[in-house]
């Protein structure tokens, strides 16, 4: 517990280091955030091309703020407020265009959120598991989708969500136990997936 304290003590003053001239805030900033944040995309349905200028925008955003983060708050859920705020702006911006959500089928799952140092076994479980969640997702109404994403697969506190979305934490509560419900009842009636690999 107490080593935890520490890390989220030492990420709360990354950007007062970065804003006082420390070239290696901002960096240890990123390595920390970069595969959260990117998980997050990949969640919400964007194709790789969309996400990559997305990641960036969003920590160029963060860069931007950095003046506006109150340090005696947490840095996650800030970070998450920018990433969501950026997505929901890209979806109302190329809405007239065409659907965020259209994940492509020929896309592989992504690399950068398999665990490489797994037996070859479990890659491949987890590259289906990924890929099939990763669809599943896109099928739940966006309002479920972007809460669950945020709770369970980015570990952010409901409250926080809440905060994040703006909206009442029983309403928050009520969105994350209908996706909930929808994957397993997704998972329970896809036997392909039951046959390679098992959802906690």
């Amino acid at each position: 517990m107490s080593s935890e304290k520490n890390n989220n003590s030492e990420e709360r003053n990354w950007l007062a280091q970065h804003l006082a001239g420390d070239k290696q805030a901002f960096a240890q900033l990123m390595q920390a955030y970069r595969k959260p944040v990117y998980s997050y995309l990949v969640r919400s349905g964007f194709d790789k091309n969309t996400r990559d200028d997305l990641f960036q925008d969003v920590f160029f955003k963060i860069h931007k703020a950095a003046k506006s983060y109150n340090k005696s708050n947490r840095l996650s859920p800030w970070i998450f407020t920018i990433a969501v705020n950026t997505v929901r702006n890209h979806i109302r911006d190329q809405k007239p265009i065409n659907n965020h959500l259209s994940l492509c089928t020929e896309e592989k799952p992504d690399l950068q959120l398999v665990d490489q140092t797994a037996s070859p076994e479990k890659i491949t479980q987890s590259k289906h598991m990924m890929q099939w969640l990763q669809q599943a997702m896109q099928d739940l109404p966006p309002a479920q989708s972007e809460a669950l994403n945020l709770n369970i697969i980015q570990g952010l506190k409901l409250s926080e969500v809440a905060e994040i979305l703006k909206l009442p934490l029983s309403t928050i509560k009520t969105q994350i136990r209908r996706a909930r419900q929808s994957l397993i009842q997704s998972y329970k009636s896809n036997d392909e997936v039951k046959s390679k690999g098992s959802i906690s």
